[in-house]
């Protein structure tokens, strides 16, 4: 049905389109094929061989409406998704100035130096940016933003600035969620000089994520007096998250060097800090690029479960047990390096092979995944 209704929605506008504007096209596709070391798990890929987790395919449409005015959609099919399509773009632009631009309706939220074109492979040298930066279930959002043009000494100068929501779903522990992002509002600043680039982001919004164990675990310490406020931390309704990002690329001749770092701060809810960061140096020959990414990522949980009772209580005892497990599987703690390298051997293609090595601190657990992906953009 959604493929019909897409369909049908582009076939109605191609008529209005070449009557009052230029319609122009363009796209991108990743072919990804991944398996991870035997009995282990990591990043949606086991030890079967798959080639649907990473592989997607997309088509952009763009239309210059005249006097500044600009439409864009984009629309993508995932393989994770069963190739479901959808909109993941859709969008009204308006250029005020030469410098300054006006947005409106689905964008991607600039949350990462990559964040723009954070699924289009051919963009970067990995097969994917570092899970553990870009792991965060919110790229999109509805709203409006801004994006100002200006030089800062002797830096090529872009500010955005956004407010919107986001309602989306992830998957946890085989557990569907609804995630809704409320009032998000913030900014990015990125400095640009030959070859170096850096950017700085901050953005605060209003989390709200019901997950059924946790609610179930502070319906029951509201029947423990004095201990009502552990029920109110146990829940992830309407409170306060704020991200942070740093970045910087220096791509200096052969030499590629990047890095990120993002801290993720949630008031009042099970996971409290969350701080993860990569850099990668990679080295040119020709149209072959070799790079090795190395990054961590750290989330502690708040102070709930420090002064949870224990005594002779057996009932009481189970529950503080439980809830000090529930929580704790929202630490995180652990490290990983990538070795790849990236082929270039056609103007719009790219070959790319990777391996990755995930280690576990907390739980003491390592796994391995193998990729290998050809990549286009046309």
């Amino acid at each position: 049905m959604k493929k019909k209704l897409l369909s049908c929605a582009l076939c109605a506008a191609l008529p209005l389109a070449s009557a009052h504007a230029e319609l122009s096209f363009n796209g991108f596709a990743n072919i990804v094929a991944g398996k991870a070391s035997s009995n282990d798990q990591i990043q949606g890929y086991d030890d079967d061989l798959t080639f649907k987790q990473d592989s997607l395919f997309a088509i952009q449409a763009t239309t210059e409406l005249g006097e500044g005015l600009t439409a864009t959609a984009q629309i993508m099919s995932r393989g994770e998704n069963d190739w479901d399509t959808e909109f993941e773009w859709a969008y009204l632009g308006y250029q005020i100035n030469e410098d300054f631009k006006v947005l409106a309706g689905r964008q991607r939220l600039p949350l990462y130096m990559y964040s723009d074109f954070v699924d289009v492979s051919y963009a970067y040298p990995w097969i994917t940016p570092p899970n553990g930066v870009y792991g965060i279930e919110l790229n999109r959002f509805d709203g409006l933003s801004g994006v100002y043009n200006f030089t800062l000494g002797e830096f090529d100068s872009t500010a955005q600035f956004i407010f919107g929501s986001s309602d989306d779903t992830f998957d946890l522990g085989g557990e569907t969620i609804n995630s809704e992002f409320e009032d998000i509002f913030g900014g990015v600043i990125t400095l640009t000089r030959d070859w170096l680039t850096l950017r700085a982001a901050f953005f605060d919004s209003t989390l709200t994520i019901p997950i059924d164990g946790f609610a179930q675990l502070a319906d029951a310490w509201q029947q423990v007096p004095g201990y009502e406020h552990v029920s109110e931390q146990l829940v992830i309704t309407e409170d306060q998250s704020q991200f942070l990002e740093l970045g910087f690329r220096i791509d200096y001749h052969n030499i590629l060097l990047s890095g990120e770092f993002i801290s993720v701060e949630n008031e009042d809810t099970p996971q409290a800090d969350d701080e993860s960061w990569y850099l990668t140096a990679g080295y040119r020959f020709d149209n072959v690029l070799v790079h090795v990414t190395y990054g961590a990522d750290e989330a502690n949980t708040n102070d709930i479960t420090k002064n949870l009772p224990t005594g002779d209580n057996a009932a009481l005892n189970q529950l503080t047990a439980i809830t000090r497990g529930a929580v704790d599987t929202l630490v995180v703690d652990s490290s990983y390096y990538t070795v790849g390298a990236r082929w270039d051997f056609h103007d719009s293609a790219a070959l790319k092979v990777e391996f990755t090595s995930f280690d576990d601190d907390q739980f003491n657990q390592d796994a391995n995944l193998v990729r290998t992906a050809l990549v286009t953009v046309f």
